[in-house]
């Protein structure tokens, strides 16, 4: 029951009881033989009766009021209700904050959180007792080091939350909560928390996935150092990048140049200085080798073979890398003069050498046969080794995946994927994501040998896509989670018009706009006309309705990207109108009171008009300057206001400045 409620029902109540105890004077006077006259007597008992009337009538309105309170509490009590569900049901921790830091509400979710102090969280604790209270438990792990230091710096953290952005804090279960707080027009503090271990968990796995990469990275690395042929690698000014230790092997006289990048040109140049290269003579011949080596290098040809040393020779294979460096693979055949024995003896090493790489390789030749593979290969895309032998053609590879369902996305086009494949096997382009079944994937690098064959390694990155997966979800889920927080704390539950705190912060923006660019602004302030009585006649959900019709009937007046329509009081509402001339805002202004006439919306119980009707104060500012305020805007707008008001209500008044 409202208080002016209750106090009409408690002057109804004491003259009542005073009727009634006058009633009961005359009878006991009467009984009592006090009043011997009967015509007296006569006039008493009338009085008695007329008495006893009043005050049942006075009694029934007694009901009356005391059964409008109960109805009026119940609506009360089932609103709160309402809205204490409304926060219980959401994912996230909400905690309210006046501005003397006392608490307001915490829905169910910030009361699971800190289940262990629950007892301690209620209305009107102070957020530094709380905090205090939660470190003494040991809920806050990050505090264990210096409790008070870190409680001081929790307390200035909170003065400027804006400043400080979101919180990442852990708790003593493991879990992780992100948590965001914002200071309020009237200064109090709202903060929220959502539950991101998931999120965490999947950063430090992905961190791991990552660790795990580079390894393998480096085991690659190893496995090329670990090839019985020389191989070396320089970049597209032709510097020295890389070299293995059987490179080095063949070349001891340059051992000491693997960490200089030299050259490629001073690279022979030294090699020669330090007796390498024995059939060049003189520099002459030395200049002339290097420029013909530079031209070869360019445009590289078939292998060919050198002498590296007296009694040593090499066969050099070349290929041009696709960032325009040079990958130069040496092969020891010093005994292939004399024999067959150390070829074969070398094509073995070099098939151990694929067989150890952890990444599944194969090698296709021109007519896209295969010609050498590892078993990680087969294992990858679960082919018999019987079937994967060399002469088989990668297109009979694929079809053979294509029957045992190996490639998901060819389900119901296997012809189209296949075609799509071959033309990208034949034509390779750098490194593509492929799926296979179980949700597993390989990343898939292919490159054109010189014969026109194909080389490709396949490294499986299941896990990696999957958490790239699980992370992708998290932050849908977290960005869905607060665009739902930012616009609840909008918007007018009532109406779904934007609220006072989106109406305070847009005029503020909206003024600075106007200042930075001297463009107009105007604001509405407009007030349902003898609301009150309409409330009293209705009642008050009657009157919650009558403000959301009247809220729909100025949402349709907004006739600009920019105008905002806010509720911003009880039966008060702004329109924001940037970039509008006294003319367009007066205009607008009329708009809403004729839209509001023709909804014809019935009051009953107004002095002004049968129907609902409003009393609009504005302001426009056609040259903004530095003193333009949103303070002086809403003043000058409820002056306005109040003098449509007391010129007799269902009008404007507009003032300029």
């Amino acid at each position: 029951m409202s208080p002016s409620s209750r106090l009409k029902f408690q002057r109804l109540l004491w003259a009542t009881a005073a009727l009634l105890f006058a009633d009961v004077v005359v009878v006991s006077l009467l009984a009592a033989g006090a009043v011997p006259s009967a015509p007296a007597q006569g006039l008493l008992r009338g009085a008695v009766l007329l008495n006893a009337g009043v005050a049942l009538v006075m009694l029934l309105l007694l009901l009356l009021q005391w059964q409008r309170g109960q109805a009026e509490a119940e609506a009360a009590r089932a609103e709160q209700v309402r809205q204490r569900e409304v926060l219980d049901a959401l994912q996230a921790a909400v905690v309210l904050w006046d501005a003397d830091d006392r608490l307001v509400l915490a829905n169910g979710d910030f009361l699971k959180v800190y289940g262990a102090v629950a007892q301690h969280i209620r209305p009107g604790v102070r957020f530094e007792d709380a905090l205090r209270t939660a470190v003494a438990a040991n809920l806050l792990p990050e505090a264990s080091a210096g409790p008070e230091a870190w409680i001081q710096q929790r307390l200035a953290q909170r003065r400027q939350p804006q400043q400080q952005g979101p919180i990442l804090r852990a708790l003593p279960d493991g879990q992780w909560r992100r948590i965001v707080e914002q200071r309020l027009s009237d200064g109090s503090l709202l903060a929220h928390s959502v539950d991101v271990t998931e999120l965490i968990n999947a950063r430090t796995e992905l961190a791991l996935a990552r660790q795990a990469a580079e390894q393998a990275r480096q085991r690659l690395s190893d496995a090329v150092d670990a090839l019985p042929v020389g191989f070396e690698l320089y970049d597209a000014d032709d510097r020295l990048v890389m070299v293995n230790a059987a490179a080095t092997a063949m070349y001891p006289q340059l051992g000491d140049l693997a960490d200089q990048r030299p050259l490629f040109a001073d690279v022979v140049r030294i090699n020669h200085a330090r007796g390498g290269l024995p059939e060049i003579a003189d520099e002459a011949a030395l200049e002339a080798f290097i420029a013909r080596r530079m031209r070869e290098r360019r445009h590289p040809g078939p292998p060919h073979v050198m002498q590296v040393a007296r009694g040593q020779w090499v066969r050099v294979h070349e290929r041009r890398t696709r960032d325009g460096g040079t990958v130069g693979v040496r092969v020891d055949v010093t005994e292939a003069f004399t024999g067959r024995a150390a070829a074969e003896q070398a094509t073995q090493r070099l098939q151990d050498a694929i067989d150890a790489l952890p990444e599944a390789f194969a090698l296709f030749d021109a007519e896209d046969r295969l010609v050498a593979c590892n078993e990680r290969y087969s294992q990858t895309f679960g082919c018999d080794e019987q079937f994967v032998r060399p002469g088989v053609t990668f297109e009979e590879v694929l079809r053979h995946g294509l029957q045992s369902g190996l490639y998901p996305q060819a389900e119901g086009r296997a012809e189209a994927w296949l075609a799509e494949r071959m033309a990208a096997h034949r034509n390779p382009s750098g490194p593509v994501l492929q799926a296979l079944a179980g949700n597993r994937w390989v990343r898939v690098d292919e490159r054109r040998t010189r014969d026109g064959g194909v080389a490709g390694v396949r490294s499986d990155v299941t896990e990696l896509v999957h958490r790239e997966q699980a992370l992708t979800a998290l932050n849908a889920q977290l960005d869905a989670l607060n665009a739902r927080l930012a616009h609840l704390s909008d918007t007018d539950d009532l109406t779904g018009l934007a609220n006072r705190r989106q109406f305070d912060r847009r005029l503020a923006d909206e003024c600075a706009r106007a200042r930075r660019h001297g463009t107009p602004i105007a604001l509405l302030l407009l007030d349902v006309d003898h609301f009150k009585r309409y409330n009293d006649l209705h009642g008050h959900p009657a009157g919650d309705e009558c403000l959301r019709q009247v809220a729909q009937v100025l949402r349709g007046t907004a006739r600009r990207a920019g105008d905002l329509v806010a509720r911003i009081g009880g039966e008060e509402f702004g329109l924001l109108l940037p970039h509008h001339s006294a003319d367009e805002a007066r205009a607008q202004a009329e708009s809403a009171i004729a839209a509001l006439a023709e909804a014809a919306l019935p009051h009953g119980d107004s002095p002004v008009s049968p129907q609902v009707t409003l009393s609009i104060g504005g302001v426009q500012v056609a040259q903004p300057g530095a003193g333009l305020e949103a303070a002086m805007l809403v003043q000058r707008a409820d002056e306005a206001l109040y003098a449509a008001k007391h010129a007799g209500r269902q009008r404007l008044v507009m003032h300029t400045l």
